[in-house]
């Protein structure tokens, strides 16, 4: 296992420095410890150092989690960003702190009729894919005002911002456009009269990228691998 605690306070520091940089205030930063395909007992090592937002790509895989850690002490906050399927979300929402990966209506209609029929309201993300990539999803930038429009009058459904994920770069700086690019469409979006309460986040930035990705604005950061180390290939 990991030294999960030093890894983790590694990465605080580095949120915190490039925030610095940038004159911003790391509170306003929210680390998201992606824990796909890591063990249970490594997620109860890292809520132990003190992390308590947790990224899952998969909802089966999801459940079984947070079944085995609803009656820690201190359960974690779940965020879901991988691809959903509209027949698995009525297994997220009785429980997800954020679904992070809305990109139609089909979607966000099907989490809003879920979260009606359990009594809560579901944060979520629109999930914009600005490089056109084949193996990426999201709706286009383009698409993304309409998305918007029909997720504010959704019952059950708090849309809270936006996501992106760039293309697989060794090279932060490459991933930086597109970071600015998502910013840009929240100020576009704020433009068009989009309240701000529906555009505080940009989920942004991953171990290679997520400085570049403070930098250009992001409030969330999904980080695995600079915590957990190197991920095993999914069985």
């Amino acid at each position: 296992m990991a030294d999960l605690a030093s890894n983790l306070k590694q990465v605080q520091e580095r949120i915190a420095a490039a925030a610095h940089s940038v004159g911003r205030d790391a509170a306003e930063i929210t680390l998201v410890a992606v824990s796909k395909t890591r063990p249970v007992a490594e997620i109860s090592a890292a809520v132990a150092a003190g992390a308590l937002e947790f990224g899952e790509n998969y909802a089966q895989e999801l459940c079984d989690k947070q079944s085995a850690l609803a009656g820690s002490s201190r359960p974690p906050r779940w965020h879901f960003i991988g691809h959903l399927q509209r027949n698995k979300v009525r297994f997220l929402v009785p429980f997800c702190a954020l679904i992070e990966v809305v990109d139609s209506v089909s979607l966000a209609e099907e989490i809003s009729r879920r979260a009606a029929q359990v009594g809560r309201v579901q944060p979520v993300l629109l999930q914009v894919d600005l490089a056109g990539e084949e193996t990426k999803f999201g709706c286009s930038e383009a698409e993304t005002p309409l998305l918007g429009e029909v997720l504010v009058t959704l019952p059950g459904v708090e849309w809270q911002g936006l996501m992106t994920i760039p293309p697989l770069g060794h090279d932060p700086e490459q991933s930086r456009p597109y970071f600015r690019r998502l910013a840009q469409l929240r100020h576009d979006l704020s433009g068009r009269g989009v309240p701000e309460c529906h555009l505080r986040h940009l989920s942004m930035g991953m171990s290679n990228d997520f400085e570049v990705a403070i930098e250009e604005g992001a409030t969330l950061v999904r980080v695995g691998t600079a915590i957990f180390g190197p991920r095993a290939a999914r069985p």
